[in-house]
C-alpha cells in the first residue's frame, strides 16, 4: 500500500499544484458587469398568421461574469428567441427569462427589461384585386385608346387586414404604347406590392390595349375651282378661283388628303352675260364629308366670246 501510495510521487504533486493554479485562477478572476440590447425574434409562427405588433422589438439585459468572457463576447450575436407554437390570433403575453436568450458559456442574466412582452397575432385574409395594367408613351395621334384591360382582370391574393384596406389593385409591369397604331396584346409580369402575397401561382397576365380611330375636322385652303356645264359661246371667270373648306372624315384618311384631292364645280348651265353669285359644289373621296364651304357663294362673270 505504501508503494502504491508514493509511485510516481512527482507527477501527482506536479498536478495537485497545476489543479490549484486553475482554482486559484478561476475564483480570483474580477467579475464585471454590462447593460445590452438585444433583438427579440420570433419563430414557429402559425401557418395562416403574422406578428402584427409585438410590446418591445429589442430587449436590455442587464449581463454579469468574467472579465475575460465579458470583453470576447459577441453582443452582434445575441438575441432572445420566443416561440409562437400553438398561439392563437389576437394578444398574448410572454414573461422573458435567460432560456430565452443564447448567451456565451459563463455570462449570467441579471436582470430583463421589460420583463413580460406582448405579441398580437393576426390572420391573413384571402381577397381579390382587380389587376391594373400601366402605360407609358403616347399612342398614334391618329387613333385614341378605347379600353385597356388584363387578363385575367383580377387575382386572389393574401395579405392582412391592413393591406386588404390599403391596397386597391395590383399594377402590371409598364408596358410601352408610344406611336401604337393597332390593337395590342402583352403578356408581363405583374408587380406584388410587399405587403401581400399571391394566392395561386400567377406571375403574368395578358395587357389589351384596344384602340379606336379618331374622327377629324380638317380645314384645307386652296381648294380650285372649275366651271361646270359651260357653254362654248361664253367665257367665265370665277372670283374667287379657290375656296376653303372644313371637312370631316377617320384621321388617317383626312390627313393623307391635299386641297386637290376635292373636286369643286360651279355650275353655270343656261347662264347668259352678266354677273351671278353661285353657290359652289365640292364632291369629297369616299368617307369624307363637307361640312363648310367659304364662301358660300361665288362671283361669276360670264361674258359672250368675240365672234372672228
Amino acid at each position: 500500500m505504501r508503494s502504491l501510495l508514493f509511485k510516481n510521487l512527482g507527477l501527482k504533486i506536479l498536478s495537485i499544484c497545476v489543479a490549484i493554479v486553475l482554482w486559484y485562477s478561476v475564483v480570483s478572476e474580477r467579475q464585471t458587469n454590462l447593460l445590452v440590447t438585444v433583438p427579440l425574434t420570433f419563430v414557429n409562427v402559425p401557418k395562416g398568421m403574422k406578428v402584427r405588433m409585438v410590446s418591445a422589438e429589442r430587449v436590455s439585459l442587464h449581463l454579469e461574469g468574467p472579465v475575460s468572457s465579458i470583453r470576447t463576447m459577441e453582443i452582434g450575436k445575441i438575441r432572445g428567441t420566443i416561440d409562437l407554437k400553438g398561439t392563437r390570433e389576437g394578444k398574448s403575453r410572454f414573461e422573458l427569462s435567460p432560456s430565452h436568450f443564447n448567451l456565451p458559456e459563463g455570462i449570467r442574466i441579471a436582470g430583463i427589461s421589460p420583463e413580460v412582452v406582448y405579441v398580437i397575432l393576426e390572420k391573413y385574409l384571402t381577397f381579390k384585386l382587380p389587376v391594373k395594367p400601366r402605360l407609358k408613351g403616347k399612342v398614334d395621334p391618329h387613333y385614341a385608346i378605347r379600353k385597356i384591360f388584363a387578363v385575367p382582370k383580377f387575382v386572389w391574393v393574401v395579405g392582412d387586414r391592413k393591406a386588404k384596406s390599403s391596397i386597391n389593385s395590383i399594377p402590371t409591369k409598364v408596358v410601352v404604347v408610344e406611336g401604337l397604331k393597332k390593337d395590342l396584346k402583352k403578356v408581363v409580369p405583374l408587380e406584388v406590392p410587399r405587403d401581400i402575397h399571391l394566392k395561386e401561382s400567377l406571375e403574368h397576365v395578358e395587357v389589351n390595349v384596344v384602340l379606336r380611330e379618331k374622327v377629324w375636322d380638317k380645314e384645307f385652303v386652296g381648294v380650285p375651282l372649275k366651271v361646270e356645264q359651260p357653254s362654248e359661246l361664253f367665257s367665265y371667270l370665277l372670283e374667287p378661283s379657290k375656296i376653303k373648306i372644313v371637312v370631316r372624315g377617320w384621321a388617317t384618311a383626312i390627313d393623307a388628303l391635299s386641297p386637290k384631292d376635292f373636286n369643286g364645280v360651279v355650275t353655270v348651265e343656261g347662264l347668259k352675260e352678266g354677273e351671278y353669285w353661285v353657290k359652289p359644289k365640292v364632291e369629297a373621296p369616299g368617307g369624307v364629308k363637307v361640312l363648310s364651304v367659304v364662301p358660300e357663294k361665288v362671283k361669276v362673270v360670264v361674258k359672250e366670246k368675240v365672234k372672228d
